[in-house]
């Protein structure tokens, strides 16, 4: 058992932010940038800036699921570029050990780790008084939903304004590709509650103290699933009790579930649900800063809806949605939104929504964290 399927990929990296055109356009310049986290770890990373003028504000980027490459695949330079045009410098970094970031590269790296790696390139900067330090907000796709928030209740006189672009609620959402995926792929809805109520048992047992043999009884019927192994890579193998295979996954098992109850995480037994950030809408609630979120209506990676009705809950008037109804997790334009049709190779070539860009700027210069007289 590699890690119960608990968080794995549930979110697409937005690769229309990324290219690897030249380090240095015409209206801005990009510098390697450093800073050193409470742990000890430099991290590495690039910040870019308008090339002609200070910056009114910065925009640091709360990751997505997965390995990062910035500096050495010089990522997000539409982004940068789009940004730095209007007066708003860009900071983002390498996860730890990616690139040339210290540490060690952890696929499922607790949000809390990440949020406290904002509030520490935060500190750098405000110290080294970088032009638009005092106007600092975040960008955030998909798990970064979970990390922003975290560094915003942590730094709130810090972070003057948020854009979530895909994010999502207090809860894992494995569970809701998962059923997302199984409808596509046909199964009727009795056929889906089965295999669902499988992985929702095994996480119970596995969140609650569970024998081992009781976990693999439980959530047999998930892993049996053909539709599943397709998503995890995983196919399924019988465990034999007492084979090599067999010791080694139940001690991965136990030290699965010591790992994520560390890292904070907790089972909701109402909703049948892995808690990611507890107290998520008391936190949400306590926000005043501007936030704009950004959905496809036929994500399903996340449940958009259940964040949207989230963020409207408890942000109210301090809340902009922008909803593009056609656009999957990623902001393609796809025909089933399906996670299964984002792993095709002609899915490289689907268009992405044509006025991003325009939406989000006409966002930040309304609330006056652009220059928009450039």
């Amino acid at each position: 058992m590699k890690n119960n399927s608990l968080l794995n990929c549930v979110a697409l990296i937005l690769l229309f932010l990324s290219s690897s055109i030249a380090f240095a356009t015409s209206h801005f310049e990009t510098e390697e940038f450093y800073f050193v986290t409470s742990n000890n770890e430099k991290l590495s990373g690039i910040i870019s800036r308008p090339k002609e003028f200070d910056a009114k504000s910065i925009i640091m980027v709360a990751h997505s699921y997965g390995a990062t490459n910035v500096v050495e695949g010089n990522q997000y330079h539409n982004f940068r570029s789009q940004l730095t045009s209007k007066g708003i410098t860009v900071v983002i970094w390498d996860k730890p050990g990616c690139g040339k970031s210290e540490g060690e590269f952890d696929i499922n790296q607790p949000v809390k780790s990440s949020a406290i790696e904002i509030s520490n390139a935060i500190k750098y900067l405000r110290q080294e008084n970088e032009p638009g330090s005092d106007q600092i907000g975040i960008w955030g796709s998909s798990r970064g939903g979970w990390i922003a928030p975290l560094a915003i209740n942590e730094e709130q006189s810090n972070i003057k304004f948020w854009i979530s672009v895909s994010g999502t609620d207090a809860y894992e959402n494995w569970d809701y590709l998962i059923r997302s995926s199984l409808e596509i792929e046909g199964y009727s809805k009795p056929e889906i509650d089965k295999i669902y109520g499988s992985l929702v048992d095994g996480n119970r047992l596995f969140w609650n103290g569970g024998d081992y043999d009781e976990y693999l009884k439980a959530i047999k019927l998930y892993k049996q699933n053909e539709t599943v192994q397709r998503i995890t890579g995983e196919k399924y193998v019988e465990l034999v009790p007492g084979s090599k295979a067999y010791e080694s996954d139940r001690t991965l098992y136990y030290q699965n579930r010591k790992k994520w109850l560390s890292n904070g995480y907790s089972f909701d037994e109402e909703a049948g649900l892995v808690v990611v950030v507890k107290d998520f809408e008391n936190i949400l609630s306590s926000f005043s800063i501007p936030v704009l979120a950004i959905f496809g209506g036929k994500d399903k990676n996340v449940d958009w809806r259940s964040t949207k009705a989230l963020y409207e809950k408890t942000m109210g008037s301090n809340l902009t949605v922008k909803i593009y109804e056609k656009a999957d997790h990623a902001l393609k334009l796809s025909e089933t939104g399906g996670y299964l049709e984002s792993q095709e190779k002609s899915y490289q070539k689907y268009p992405y929504v044509d006025d991003y860009y325009e939406v989000m700027l006409g966002w930040l210069c309304a609330n006056e964290f652009c220059q928009d007289s450039l």
